[in-house]
């Protein structure tokens, strides 16, 4: 960026300007000093270099071409110290001077004072707002600096100044997605996309992008510009089709994966799509039928089996479930899902031995498993493993302090056994406060409270659970208890006469 000295017309004629008021045979020593410093700095002879531009600048202090060329033979001898107050000083003589702005930002950078180097270069900027060195060096500082969202917009700017400055838009794009400003990522490649509109990597990732921002429509135009390219493919496919399920276009959904099993009709993962989308639509006859497909093409493949569990489970039929699994589940013996509906199934007939045998296997194929954890908590509830169960509870709060599930069991099982009630009460609030308008959990502290003989407050939550599940039997005995209490609590009692 710095740029070398050399004797222009220009230099020389700015010089004479400067020596305006001398008389012109030290004008002339003074040019010749200059002139010989400038050759012995070409000739890499730095320290004979000072002392020209020394006597020089002794002759005329006021020329800031002078202080420009003794700084950088300074800057080159190491003497930095020396170099920065010339270059101070040819700034203070000639606010626009280029060069020696250029030059103390070098030094600054190299000193690592960012900051004054951001200041310098604003400057600069200011003087030149079109040249792509100070804003690439703008935004290199706020990279530096880890000023990321002013980084990405000095690159962008450069890209803007001047289109072919294209790697300014890549840097920009790198700090975007790394600091997960997803955002600003997703309008950095509609920048690309203006330079090259076919640019599959580009449209990957801008399809990516716009998915994580459920900006469904961008993503929906980058697959089908992504399809215009490279041809249909089952994966963008299956994304389209699960996008239009987002956007509640249930043909749409359909129609894709459809079109896509008329291209491909032994695409494993098109037909397990199909299968899932005809669940969640609840439409099971098109489910089961595409799902055989599965089971007979690909019998070594989970997915026919577990879609079956899963068909067999959501119509209320947990051993049709059992048998589908049962018979597979040595097969698929590290198969997380298999494992767990399995373990779910047996909780469900309350065969508690082969659920807890189950989800224990699953677990350890996947010991993350919020689910897994919180049915195996409530099975050791139910057999009075409590301190299994408590300590899961805790694990689960532990892990993820938002998890109001796991608050609002802990608390029911506290209370349904009559210990720790003031905790209980906490852990109850918790859940309500996570989840407001959950009608288990207002009912589990209104069912607190009640313990605790505290009527009001217990009537208050139970009345709001009933409001959002009223055919709720659990939560309406509740209610009834209280109410119950509350009139005998209210009774006056009769004093009996002695005869």
């Amino acid at each position: 960026m710095i740029k070398q000295n050399g004797i222009t017309l220009l230099v020389i004629l700015s010089f004479f300007v400067d020596l305006k008021g001398a008389e012109i045979d030290e004008s002339e020593l003074a040019l010749h000093h200059f002139m010989q410093g400038e050759f012995l700095m070409n000739q890499g002879n730095y320290a004979l270099a000072v002392l020209e531009f020394q006597d020089a600048v002794d002759l005329d202090p006021n020329a800031a071409t002078i202080h420009v060329s003794l700084a950088d033979a300074y800057r080159k001898l190491g003497k930095i110290k020396r170099s920065e107050n010339h270059l101070k000083i040819a700034i203070e003589l000639d606010p626009d001077e280029i060069e020696a702005q250029e030059m103390l930002a070098e030094i600054f950078i190299k000193k690592k004072d960012y900051n004054a180097a951001k200041i310098v270069f604003e400057k600069l900027h200011d003087i030149d707002a079109n040249n792509l060195d100070y804003i690439f060096a703008l935004a290199d500082l706020a990279r530096i600096q880890k000023n990321w969202e002013l980084a990405i917009s000095y690159y962008i700017e450069a890209y803007n100044t001047n289109s072919i400055a294209i790697n300014g838009l890549e840097q920009a794009l790198q700090i975007a997605i790394a600091t997960n400003d997803f955002l600003k990522a997703e309008e950095i490649c509609n920048y690309f996309l203006k330079e090259d509109s076919d640019n599959s990597k580009i449209l990957l990732t801008l399809k990516d992008l716009s998915l994580f921002n459920e900006n469904y429509e961008a993503a929906i135009k980058a697959i089908n510009k992504l399809e215009e390219i490279n041809g249909n493919s089952p994966e963008l496919s299956i994304q389209k089709s699960a996008i239009f399920e987002k956007l509640e276009d249930q043909k749409q959904a359909i129609d894709v994966l459809l079109q896509s099993f008329e291209n491909d009709s032994n695409n494993i993962d098109i037909l397990n799509s199909l299968v899932n989308l005809f669940i969640d639509q609840k439409n099971i006859e098109q489910a089961v039928m595409y799902n055989e497909k599965i089971l007979s093409i690909f019998p070594d493949d989970p997915r026919g089996y577990v879609n079956t569990a899963i068909i067999a489970m959501s119509n209320k039929n947990p051993d049709k479930a059992i048998l589908s699994l049962s018979q597979h589940s040595d097969k698929f013996s590290s198969n997380f899902t298999i494992q767990y509906l399995l373990g779910t199934a047996y909780y469900q007939i309350k065969d508690y031995i082969n659920a807890k045998i189950y989800l224990l296997n699953a677990l350890k194929i996947f010991p993350q498993s919020k689910n897994a954890r919180h049915n195996l908590a409530l099975i050791y509830d139910t057999i009075s493993e409590w301190e299994k169960s408590d300590n899961i509870y805790m694990e689960l709060i532990n892990d993820d302090s938002t998890d109001a599930q796991a608050y609002n069991n802990y608390a029911y099982s506290l209370v349904e056994r009559g210990i720790n009630i003031t905790f209980a009460l906490e852990l109850a609030k918790n859940a309500v406060r996570l989840e407001p308008k959950s009608a288990a959990y207002l009912d589990t502290l209104g069912w607190i409270y009640y313990k605790l003989s505290s009527h009001e407050e217990a009537l208050k939550y139970i009345r709001e659970s009933l409001s959002i599940d009223p055919e709720n039997a659990t939560i309406r005995e509740h209610f009834d208890q209280i109410i119950k209490d509350k009139a005998n609590t209210n009774t006056p009692k009769l004093h009996q006469v002695e005869n």
